[in-house]
C-alpha cells in the first residue's frame, strides 16, 4: 500500500502570499488542498511556466509565472474542507500554487500523482 505523500504545511499569515512548487508528472498535476479548521481563508491561484531557472518561492519577475486561468474556491473560513487539482494536459514544464491569505491560514498539500 502506498503512502500519502504531503508536498507541504503552509503556514500564511494573515495578508501575506506563498507560493509551493507542484509537481508535473507526464503532462499531469493532481494535488488536494486541505484545512482544518473554520478561520482559515485565501485565494489560490496555479500559475505555469516553462523556465526551468526561475525560484517557484518567490513573486519573481514579471512574465516568469504566468496564470493558468485556474483559481479555487477555498477555504473560506467557513468550516474544515478540501478542494482538488487535477490538470490533465498540462503543457508547461513547471507548476506552483499562489495562495493569497485574508486571515490566518493553514494548509496541508498532498500529491496525488506520487508514484
Amino acid at each position: 500500500m502506498s503512502q500519502t505523500v504531503i508536498l507541504d504545511s503552509l503556514t500564511i499569515a494573515n495578508g501575506a502570499t506563498r507560493y509551493l512548487e507542484l509537481p508535473v508528472r507526464d503532462g499531469t498535476i493532481g494535488v488536494q488542498v486541505l484545512w482544518r479548521d473554520a478561520v482559515s481563508s485565501a485565494t489560490c491561484t496555479l500559475e505555469l511556466t516553462s523556465l526551468r531557472d526561475v525560484a517557484a518561492e518567490v513573486a519573481g519577475a514579471t512574465g516568469a509565472w504566468k496564470d493558468s486561468g485556474l483559481t479555487f474556491t477555498g477555504p473560506a473560513a467557513t468550516a474544515a474542507d478540501s478542494f482538488l487539482i487535477n490538470v490533465e494536459n498540462c503543457r508547461q514544464a513547471r507548476a506552483r500554487l499562489k495562495v493569497v491569505a485574508a486571515a490566518a491560514t493553514f494548509l496541508l498539500v498532498l500529491d496525488g500523482t506520487a508514484p
